[in-house]
C-alpha cells in the first residue's frame, strides 16, 4: 500500500510539473467545444509513376512535344486576341461597323499568322484546333460563326473536312488521352521544364 501512495504521489508531482513547465504553442481552432491543433504547409506536388516507355512510344512522345511546342503558342496568341476583338466588337455601334472590325481583323490574322500557319502539317493543325478550343473555351467552329457568320462557319467545316480536320473538335483532358498528354507538355513548356 506504501509504494502505491508512493507511485500516485510521483504521478500527481509529474503532471503538475508538466502543466507548469512551457509546452507547445500551436494555432488552433475550436469546434463543437474542442480545440483542434492547425498547421499550415507548403504546396507539395504529387506525380505518379510512369512506366518505362517502349522505343515507338518515345517517338511518338517526342514528336508529339515538338508539335505542341510548334503550335501552342499560336493558340496562346488566338486566346489573347479573341479577348481583343470580343471588346471591340461590344465597342461597335452597328452591324456594318462590326462587319468592318471583322475584316480588319482577319486582314491582319492573315498578314501576321497566315504564312507560318500555312507551313503547319497535319497532326500540328489539327492539335492546334485543340488547343484553340482549350485557351479560348469555344472550339473553332463556334467561334468563326460567332465571329464570321453560320454559312462561313459551314464553309470552313466542309473544306477542313476535305482536308481531314474537324473544327467541332473539343479538348478534354479527362477523357481524351492524348490531350491528357498534351496537358502535361503545355504544364512542362509553362514551367520551363521542356
Amino acid at each position: 500500500m506504501k509504494r502505491l501512495i508512493i507511485v500516485i504521489l510521483l504521478l500527481a508531482v509529474s503532471v503538475a510539473k508538466a502543466q507548469q513547465g512551457g509546452g507547445i504553442v500551436m494555432f488552433g481552432t475550436v469546434y463543437q467545444g474542442d480545440t483542434i491543433p492547425m498547421q499550415y504547409l507548403d504546396v507539395v506536388t504529387i506525380s505518379g509513376y510512369v512506366c518505362p516507355l517502349s522505343e515507338a512510344e518515345k517517338r511518338k512522345y517526342k514528336k508529339l512535344i515538338k508539335n505542341v511546342k510548334v503550335v501552342y503558342p499560336y493558340a496562346k496568341q488566338a486566346g489573347k486576341l479573341l479577348d481583343r476583338y470580343t471588346i471591340v466588337l461590344q465597342q461597335a455601334k452597328n452591324d456594318s461597323q462590326r462587319k468592318k472590325i471583322m475584316k480588319q481583323a482577319e486582314k491582319e490574322i492573315e498578314n501576321k499568322f497566315g504564312p507560318s500557319l500555312k507551313k503547319l502539317n497535319r497532326s500540328q493543325g489539327k492539335i492546334l484546333i485543340r488547343l484553340i478550343d482549350r485557351e479560348t473555351g469555344s472550339d473553332s467552329y463556334a467561334l468563326v460563326k460567332e465571329l464570321r457568320g453560320s454559312f462561313r462557319a459551314a464553309f470552313y467545316q466542309t473544306l477542313g473536312k476535305l482536308f481531314g480536320y474537324n473544327l467541332r473538335t473539343k479538348y478534354d483532358p479527362e477523357n481524351n488521352s492524348e490531350d491528357r498528354i498534351i496537358e502535361r507538355i503545355i504544364y512542362g513548356i509553362e514551367t520551363k521544364k521542356l
